[in-house]
């Protein structure tokens, strides 16, 4: 079976290049603590570290045993050779996707091809080719106005397809349920998908080391790596300044520290498929508050360019900085240093903000059933070389401890995608007000856009209900 000699291959390889690695290195093991470790310019051969995906606990002899069980092997005659349109902004032929695409038609005798819509306003582009019969397969959930629930108007519901075994231990079940409304599923993703984000605080270990300062990670090794040591380790940066020579501590958007602590100004409760105001959270107040009081002594100016030169800090960014083609591609893999987002207080676990990312079929999909194995196979790590997909070895390794999460253990921040609603972006929506305000008067910038919260809660809700109501009539 094509399947199951592919991932036998993969185990034989990970197994070899683990025997040289001890030859060479010793035998010590890397072990994740949290943040980065050495780096060796992305050259696998020589590391000890092996980018190991998250995978599922599957019973040895079930149906869905990788040893035995091949999910491609039964797929019907009857829609071989369909091509199935992945309708997406990037291109997946030239990035960690490219053997995954390149290896779709070999190993199930279908075929995909990209369907290209602007990244900006994706799920409007897509309900416009709706409109005009000319739907594509497939779609996915990201940040910003391609968030959901703006992604629901364009969603059918997954569960209904017929190639789509959602009792595959591959799914991730927490964010497959996250998705559910009314007894319909509307997307899925993997355990140990390559295409998930969570947000991570990235550091310039080249300054820290050079001049002696403790690093986030030697907080995060100590059990310290809280928001008020994060505040210190932006002030050391910020100390090696002179009137020609300018540090930067760094850049920090305002969503992804509240959303470490599971704040935003709008909520989303799974459960009751309902969204609530989070103006009145005392932990948003928090967050922005301490957000202000950095910005007020200059420790927030930095950017990507201004860290790739060396002379910033911090970069709290998402995991495509993880990546080989990523933020850093230009820099020295070693200069890059990683770990989790710090606490808010010493003891205190930090949710791991992230991107709410599920795949699912659209409205309209000309190829539904060959979409549902797409969908699999594009998620599925064992179609991808993950030794290579990765600015180091272990960036990988971090990567998935950091995205081995429940969706209960993440914060997911639909601000962006409720301000698309009041036709604004997040910022004028939402955050401009907080942004510039100084801690003393944050309670009152929080206030001044209750308002536009609940009115962008109701018009969320309300797109909720539309969309129960017309599947239960569309799928009775």
């Amino acid at each position: 079976m094509k399947f199951s000699i592919k991932r036998t291959l993969s185990l034989i390889a990970a197994l070899l290049m683990l025997v040289l690695a001890f030859s060479a290195c010793g035998g010590d093991t890397a072990k994740d603590n949290g943040s980065s470790s050495s780096t060796n310019n992305n050259s696998n051969a020589s590391s000890e570290t092996i980018v190991e995906p998250n995978t599922p606990d599957i019973e040895q002899g079930s149906k869905y045993d990788p040893a035995t069980w091949d999910p491609y092997a039964t797929i019907s005659e009857s829609i071989k050779g369909q091509t199935v349109r992945h309708a997406t902004w990037g291109d997946p032929t030239t990035n960690e996707s490219a053997i995954a695409y390149a290896n779709f038609e070999a190993d199930t005798g279908l075929k995909c091809e990209v369907f290209a819509v602007p990244q900006s306003g994706y799920p409007e582009h897509i309900k416009t080719k709706i409109a005009i019969g000319d739907a594509p397969d497939v779609f996915m959930t990201n940040e910003g106005n391609q968030s959901f629930p703006l992604t629901l108007e364009i969603a059918s519901p997954i569960n209904l397809v017929s190639t789509v075994d959602l009792n595959d231990p591959i799914w991730d079940k927490s964010m497959l349920e996250s998705t559910r409304l009314n007894g319909n599923i509307y997307g899925v993703n993997t355990i140990g998908t390559p295409h998930t984000g969570s947000n991570l605080v990235f550091f310039n270990k080249r300054i820290f080391e050079e001049n002696g300062f403790k690093s986030p990670a030697d907080y995060y090794a100590e059990g310290n790596w809280t928001w008020d040591n994060m505040l210190k380790c932006l002030k050391d940066v910020k100390s090696l300044s002179t009137s020609n020579d300018i540090y930067y501590g760094a850049q920090l958007e305002l969503d992804i520290l509240a959303g470490s602590v599971g704040a935003s100004f709008t909520k989303y409760n799974y459960d009751s498929d309902t969204f609530s105001s989070g103006v009145n959270d005392p932990k948003l107040l928090a967050a922005f508050q301490w957000y202000a009081d950095a910005k007020e002594q200059g420790l927030l100016d930095g950017n990507i360019n201004r860290f790739v030169q060396g002379r910033c800090g911090m970069i709290v960014r998402g995991t495509w900085g993880l990546k080989a083609n990523g933020y850093f591609a230009e820099m020295d893999p070693e200069d890059v240093g990683f770990v989790y987002m710090p606490s808010f207080e010493k003891g205190e676990e930090s949710l791991v903000s992230s991107i709410y990312r599920v795949y699912g079929i659209c409205e309209g999909a000309h190829h539904p059933d060959a979409a549902g194995y797409f969908i699999r196979y594009l998620l599925d790590p064992i179609n991808y070389d993950l030794q290579n997909t990765f600015l180091t070895p272990e960036a990988g390794q971090f990567y998935y401890a950091l995205t081995n999460r429940t969706a209960s253990q993440k914060y997911f921040n639909f601000d962006a995608g409720l301000a698309t609603l009041l036709g604004q972006d997040q910022n004028t929506a939402f955050y401009n007000s907080a942004k510039n305000a100084s801690s003393a008067g944050m309670k009152t910038a929080i206030d001044s856009v209750s308002n536009k919260v609940d009115t962008a809660v109701d018009l969320a809700n309300k797109l909720i209900e539309i969309k129960i109501n017309a599947d239960r009539e569309k799928y009775k």
